[in-house]
C-alpha cells in the first residue's frame, strides 16, 4: 500500500497515531457501556460520567455518602452530582449516558445492553474519568470510582491512554450506607416515591448483597431473588445474584472516536484484461456527489477519466466536503514507473475514520488504456460504512461489474492518444464535450462491435503489455473489473494461534468476532509463577477495539480429564486483563496485568502461527 501525498496520510492517522503532536487540541472520545449481567439478572440507571483533572472525589470508602451520592445511589437520580461537580471542577465535562431502547419509560441499562456516546475533551483539564450509577433493584446500591485518577485517559503529555476497558464485578458492588437493605420502597422494584426507604445513616462499604444471596444467605426479607418488580421484570435467583463468583455487571470502554478501516482494492480481471490507474478513494458525510449521468464530468473527474490524475479531483473534494478524508490508493508493485492495478493485483491502505463525517465512501479510477473510460460511485450514499449511531456496518465489499465502467464524455473514443496506449502526452485526445454515460464498450467489443478503428482490443501496447479481446472486453456478460472490501484494521480474519518464539509452551489462541460488538475471545496457556513447571489455561473475552483486542481472563481449576469431570468442582479465579495490540497481520505486543501478585505485569511480543483465513483480505 502507499498513499501518494505524504501530508494527506498524516491527516488520516492524526486521530490516533499522533496524538502527541497534537495534545494541545480537544480530543474525541468514544465511551460506550455495556450491561453484562445475564439475562433476568440486575439492571443499572443512566451512568453520569465526569471528565476532570484529578481532583474530583465521588466517595471515600468508610465514610458517609454525600447527599449528591445518596440521590444517584437510592433512585438513580445525577441532577445533584452533576451539580456539585459543575462547581467544584469549573473547567471539568459531564455528561450521562442513557439506554435509549432500554425498559420503556425509563432508559436503564437492561441486560444485554449498551450505548456508546462520543466526547470531546481537553488532555490537560479533562485527563480522567469519573462515573456512577445506581444498581437495579436496591435500596443504595451503586457502582462508582472512590479514587478519582484510577480512570486515566491522557499522560501527563497528553497522549490519549487507551483504549481502555475494564468491568465492574459483583464484587465490585457498594452499598451507601444511607439507606436500610429492607428490599421495600426499592428503586425499580416496589418504590412508590422517590427517597422513601428507611434511613441507616451508615457508611459507604462493600454491598453484602441481596437477601438470600450467596453471600447474604440469611439476610431477610428475600424480595428481590425470584421476585418481580412493579413493572413486571422478573429477576432470577441466580442470574440477579451479584455476589456469585466471577459476576460480571458492567463492562466500560474508553477509545478513540475514530475507527481503523483497511481498504483492499483489487483488479479481478483475467490475465491480458485491462489496468487501474491508482484509486482515488474520498470518504465524507454524504455530500460529494461524483458524476450524473448525463451531466458533464468535472475537471477534477475529466483528469480521472482520461490521465488518471487525481489532484484535481482531491482539490475538489477538499473544497466541498468539510471533515472529509482523501486519498490515492496505489499499487507500488505495478508496472514499473508507473504503481497501476494490472489484472490480479491487489493493494490495502488503512484510514482512521470518524463515523459522522467520514460515513459514506467514494471512488474513481481510470480503467486502461482507453481515452475517458473511468469506474466510480454516481451515488454518494451507496456506501455506508457507519450507521445513524456511529457503528460500523461494514465489512463492505463489492463488485464493479464490466456493466460499471463510465465514459467520461470529454475525449472521443477514437483510441489514438489512448492512455498507456500511444498516448504522448496528457490530454491529447480530441475533446468530445460530451456528457456523462455508460461506457459503449471498446471500439470491436461485444457491446461496441461496428465501432472503428480497432486499436485495443488485440493490441499491445509501446510497453509491451498485450490486451487479449476476450479478457479486455468489459461489455462481455458477467465481466468483473474490480473488487473492493472496506473492513475494520483488524478483523476475524486476524484469528488463529500466536506465540512468542522464544517461550516454548506458551501463547495465545484468538478468536475475533467481527460483527456490530466486535468481541475477543482469548485462551492464554502458559506456566505457573511458582516454578512448579504446571501447565496454566487463562481464558476470557472483551472488546476488539482498533488494533487493540481487551479480554479479563480467569483461571479454570478443579476438575479432572475424562469421565471423571464434574462441572460443578470447577472453579473460577478472576486473573486479570490482557491487551494484543495488532502492529501487522503477523505480528503483536501483549500487554498483561495480573490481579494476582505472582504473575505481576509485563509484555511480550508475538509472532503469529497460522496464516490469515481463507479469502482474507490481506
Amino acid at each position: 500500500m502507499n498513499i501518494t501525498d505524504p501530508s494527506r496520510r498524516a491527516a488520516m492517522l492524526a486521530g490516533g497515531l499522533l496524538l502527541s503532536s497534537f495534545a494541545a487540541q480537544s480530543e474525541q472520545v468514544r465511551i460506550t457501556i455495556e450491561n453484562l449481567a445475564p439475562a433476568d439478572g440486575v439492571f443499572f440507571t443512566p451512568v453520569w460520567l465526569g471528565f476532570h483533572d484529578g481532583s474530583f472525589d465521588i466517595y471515600d470508602s468508610g465514610q458517609a455518602a454525600s447527599a449528591e451520592l445518596e440521590a444517584v445511589a437510592e433512585d438513580g437520580d445525577n441532577g445533584p452530582l452533576s451539580a456539585a461537580f459543575q462547581s467544584a471542577v469549573p473547567t471539568g465535562l459531564d455528561t450521562v449516558v442513557t439506554d435509549a431502547p432500554g425498559f420503556a419509560g425509563a432508559p436503564v441499562f437492561d441486560p444485554g445492553s449498551r450505548s456508546s456516546i462520543t466526547v470531546d475533551l481537553d488532555p490537560a483539564s479533562q485527563r480522567f474519568m469519573s462515573y456512577a450509577s445506581m444498581l437495579l433493584p436496591s435500596n443504595d446500591a451503586f457502582f462508582a470510582n472512590g479514587d478519582p485518577r484510577a480512570v486515566e485517559l491522557f499522560d501527563a503529555d497528553g497522549n490519549f491512554a487507551g483504549p481502555i476497558s475494564f468491568l465492574v464485578r459483583g464484587n465490585r458492588i457498594l452499598d451507601a450506607g444511607t439507606e436500610d437493605n429492607t428490599e421495600s420502597d426499592a428503586a425499580f422494584f416496589n418504590q412508590s416515591a422517590p427517597n422513601t426507604g428507611v434511613t441507616s445513616g451508615g457508611v459507604i462499604g462493600p454491598h453484602p448483597g441481596f437477601n438470600g444471596s450467596l453471600a447474604n444467605p440469611d439476610g431477610s426479607p428475600v424480595v428481590f431473588l425470584g421476585g418481580t418488580s412493579g413493572p413486571g421484570i422478573f429477576f432470577d435467583a441466580t442470574a440477579a445474584d451479584f455476589t456469585a463468583p466471577n459476576y460480571q455487571v458492567a463492562r466500560i470502554t474508553i477509545a478513540p472516536a475514530t475507527l481503523p478501516v483497511s481498504v483492499s482494492i483489487t483488479n479481478v480481471q483475467d490475465d491480458n484484461g485491462l489496468f487501474l490507474t491508482p484509486v482515488w478513494a474520498g470518504f465524507h458525510d454524504g455530500s460529494f456527489d461524483l458524476y450524473d449521468i448525463g451531466a458533464p464530468a468535472s475537471p477534477g473527474l475529466e483528469r480521472v477519466a482520461e490521465d488518471g490524475d487525481t489532484g484535481e479531483i482531491s482539490a475538489e473534494f477538499q473544497s466541498l466536503v468539510t471533515g472529509g478524508i482523501d486519498a490515492t490508493i496505489t499499487e507500488p508493485e505495478g508496472f514499473a514507473g508507473a504503481p497501476l492495478f494490472e489484472p490480479g493485483a491487489n493493494a490495502v491502505a488503512q484510514f482512521d475514520l470518524d463515523p459522522v463525517a467520514n460515513r459514506y465512501f467514494s471512488f474513481a479510477s481510470m480503467v486502461i488504456p482507453s481515452n475517458d473510460a473511468f469506474i466510480g460511485n454516481g451515488n454518494p450514499t451507496a456506501w455506508e460504512l457507519f450507521d445513524d449511531s456511529g457503528n460500523f456496518t461494514g465489512p463492505v465489499s463489492f463488485i464493479v461489474s464490466g456493466d460499471g465502467v463510465r465514459d467520461a464524455g470529454t475525449e472521443v473514443n477514437n483510441e489514438t492518444d489512448a492512455a498507456f496506449l500511444d498516448q504522448a502526452a496528457a490530454d491529447a485526445g480530441t475533446v468530445e464535450g460530451g456528457t456523462v454515460q455508460v461506457h459503449p464498450g471498446l471500439n470491436g467489443s461485444e457491446g461496441n462491435p461496428d465501432a472503428t478503428p480497432v486499436n485495443i482490443l488485440g493490441a499491445v501496447n509501446g510497453p509491451g503489455f498485450s490486451f487479449e479481446p476476450m479478457a479486455s472486453d468489459f461489455t462481455r456478460n458477467s465481466f468483473r473489473v474490480a473488487r473492493i472490501t472496506l473492513s475494520r484494521a483488524v478483523d476475524g480474519s486476524y484469528s488463529g494461534s500466536w506465540f512468542n518464539t522464544g517461550r516454548s509452551g506458551e501463547g495465545l489462541l484468538l478468536e475475533l468476532v467481527d460483527d456490530a460488538n466486535p468481541t475477543a475471545v482469548v485462551s492464554f496457556y502458559t506456566y505457573a509463577p511458582d516454578g512448579s513447571g504446571d501447565q496454566v489455561w487463562l481464558f476470557g473475552s472483551g472488546p476488539l477495539v482498533g488494533d487493540t483486542a481487551i479480554a479479563d481472563l480467569v483461571i479454570t481449576e478443579g476438575a479432572q480429564f475424562g469421565d471423571g469431570f464434574d462441572a460443578a468442582s470447577v472453579t473460577r479465579t478472576d486473573w486479570g486483563q490482557v491487551r494484543v495490540q495488532f502492529t501487522s497481520p503477523t505480528t503483536a505486543v501483549l500487554e498483561y496485568e495480573s490481579l494476582l501478585e505472582d504473575y505481576g505485569s509485563g509484555t511480550m511480543n508475538l509472532n503469529r502461527l497460522t496464516q490469515p483465513l481463507v479469502g482474507a483480505s490481506r
